[in-house]
């Protein structure tokens, strides 16, 4: 099954690299909780941990809003048993400020009956793998 996970969270890279909300959504559970609460930004919005198909839009939304442009770029993913570990480098450009950024994020994403039931963020892959029991 571990295979099928790691295929799951590339066809979400996949769908939000060809910018098609409808297909990403449709690989979350309706459930769905998004955890950015360890990431550094996690207190500029205050809201950091999402839930459900609503409440990732409205996020996804906000973020899109603050960004003239973005992109995730999905550079490893981790077959970590029950779950998958994805390594991103986000880059954006400020809407109003015109400010680059550049950073390193991991997500633990948990898959339930072939979908995404759950993802938490951090700000190094070695907390990511730290978190699931896995050490390098």
């Amino acid at each position: 099954m571990s295979r099928e996970n790691v295929e799951l969270v590339r066809q979400v890279y996949e769908a939000v690299a060809r910018r098609e909300s409808a297909s990403v959504l449709a690989l979350y559970d309706s459930e769905v909780e998004w955890d950015g609460s360890r990431l550094p930004e996690a207190s500029l919005d205050g809201e950091s941990v999402t839930r459900g198909h609503y409440g990732l839009r409205k996020s996804t939304r906000d973020w899109a809003n603050a960004w003239e442009s973005f992109e995730d770029e999905c550079e490893e993913l981790i077959d970590a048993g029950e779950h998958v570990i994805s390594v991103v480098t986000r880059r954006g450009r400020g809407r109003a400020s015109g400010a680059e950024m550049s950073t390193l994020r991991a997500g633990v994403w948990t898959i339930r009956e072939g979908k995404v039931a759950r993802v938490v963020w951090f700000p190094t892959r070695d907390e990511a793998l730290e978190a699931v029991g896995l050490r390098e």
